[in-house]
């Protein structure tokens, strides 16, 4: 059956994700992939979108989209992280989690150099926040050179020679939208010395497959673990030097709307961006079993296109993941001849035939069962916060069925009623009062100088009786 036929509250293995081009590699990068999980919450009153839950977190996707998804019915069950299995281990208090990963001759940059972040993560992780807290008011806005997509720059708070880049919220590093080209584009392009990825820890099964992107881009980077107190005060915990190993880079948690953890963030970021620690681990898939066929490939990949990479200025494991999923632009840039495109192909057939996948879905399907089990040795999932329990109960009123449009039609009509009798109408007299006592202040004003009567009837009956 498709998606769409499934009916609310009813839960389905994902079969095949169809669709083409960069719809369908959005899809994937979103988590819908084959095997996956995906459960119906709830549909919106007018029966499009509906609203799903796959990997522990909400997804919404329009009924013609959902078409495109076929699946087999499977009973209820919970998808979500699992506990772990071993021996629960203390969280560690915010501000106390991370180490860094000194590496033996390290060479420094020199202290003069200005060091550039990249603030990078998904949308509604608190990015915005953070970058306030990090910079403070001493922010520049603009645009990205050719694009009408925001850019705020600034220098972290009492750090000289440091400036950062608080790119746009996306959901992966695939050319999806103008926000996901420009994010990509800044990191090999402008090549800051260091990322700072702020990631959810309250949905960070969802999270970390930006993180895994960033990660194959070989720069420098810190994780910092957002929202860590509303984990800890849920019941949840992650094991914070644990997932640090996993990942092979600095992680710290935070708390960025409360300040908390800012300080060790700042501290592990400086570090890594002067002594350009790069990420240590950037194989992610098992080389045994049905992950082997896409190690090999990855690998055979790499080497082929090792040369044109280094040539380009581009991270080798990164191009050679978006070259197998398809990637145009990837593939554009290398600028490979005839014989190593076929080469390229020849490996990525292999490739599927081995794993039972197509290409994207295969890259797609590897970086999900990396986090899968990361996420099941270190992370506790917290119970649902009273907030979240609060939202849905307000939900089956504001969205429900045959609730939704009646409660739709109250809330305008009070708005229209506060604003142009209740609230709105003594505001307006108060407006009204104080037009009048400047337009008679200026009207007598310039009766006093003797103002030309043209420039006098523009004031008084122009501007303040009519803009007025």
């Amino acid at each position: 059956m498709k998606l769409n036929q499934l009916e609310v509250g009813g839960c389905g293995l994902i079969k095949e994700v169809g669709g083409e081009g960069a719809l369908r590699q959005h899809f994937l990068d979103m988590g819908v992939i084959p095997g996956a999980r995906v459960c119906v919450e709830k549909l919106a009153p007018m029966g499009d979108p509906m609203e799903l839950r796959i990997h522990g977190y909400q997804l919404t996707l329009r009924i013609d989209d959902a078409a495109k998804i076929e699946i087999s019915r499977s009973d209820n069950g919970d998808e979500s992280i699992s506990k772990p299995s071993r021996k629960e281990i203390l969280h560690p208090g915010l501000g106390e989690g991370g180490k860094y990963h000194e590496k033996e001759n390290a060479v420094p940059l020199p202290d003069d150099e200005i060091l550039s972040f990249a603030l990078v993560g998904q949308q509604n992780t608190g990015k915005t926040t953070l970058f306030n807290q990090l910079t403070g008011a001493n922010q520049h806005v603009g645009n990205f050179p050719g694009v009408t997509v925001d850019r705020k720059d600034g220098p972290i708070r009492g750090k000289p020679n440091t400036v950062v880049t608080d790119l746009p919220g996306i959901y992966s590093m695939s050319p999806y939208s103008p926000e996901e080209i420009v994010s990509r584009r800044f990191v090999l392009e402008e090549k800051p010395k260091a990322i700072i990825n702020i990631v959810d820890a309250t949905n960070i099964e969802r999270n970390l497959y930006l993180t895994m992107q960033l990660l194959e881009m070989n720069v420098p980077m810190v994780v910092a673990l957002n929202m860590m107190d509303e984990v800890i005060g849920n019941g949840g915990s992650i094991n914070i030097n644990e997932i640090e190993a996993r990942l092979g880079v600095p992680v710290v948690p935070i708390s960025a709307s409360k300040n908390k953890g800012i300080e060790e963030l700042i501290t592990h970021a400086i570090h890594v961006a002067h002594y350009q620690e790069k990420p240590i681990l950037q194989d992610y898939c098992d080389s045994e079993g049905k992950e082997g066929a896409i190690h090999r490939c990855i690998h055979s990949v790499s080497h082929l296109i090792e040369d044109h990479a280094k040539d380009n200025g581009l991270p080798v494991r990164f191009s050679a993941c978006k070259l197998i999923e398809g990637d145009a632009l990837i593939r554009k840039q290398l600028k490979l001849d005839t014989n190593e495109e076929e080469a390229v192909e020849h490996l990525v057939v292999q490739m599927e035939t081995e794993y039972g996948l197509d290409r994207a879905a295969a890259i797609a399907d590897m970086r999900f069962g990396f986090i899968k089990k990361v996420c099941d040795e270190t992370v506790t999932r917290p119970r649902e916060s009273k907030e979240r329990i609060i939202s849905k109960k307000i939900d089956r009123i504001l969205t429900g069925k045959y609730t939704a449009i009646p409660s739709f039609i109250l809330i305008i009509a009070a708005i229209f009623v506060l604003t142009f009798n209740v609230i709105g109408a003594w505001l307006q007299h108060l407006l009204e009062l104080g037009i009048d006592f400047i337009s008679k202040a200026t009207d007598a004003w310039l009766t006093s100088v003797g103002a030309n009567r043209v420039i006098h009837s523009l004031i008084i009956d122009g501007l303040f009786a009519g803009v007025g």
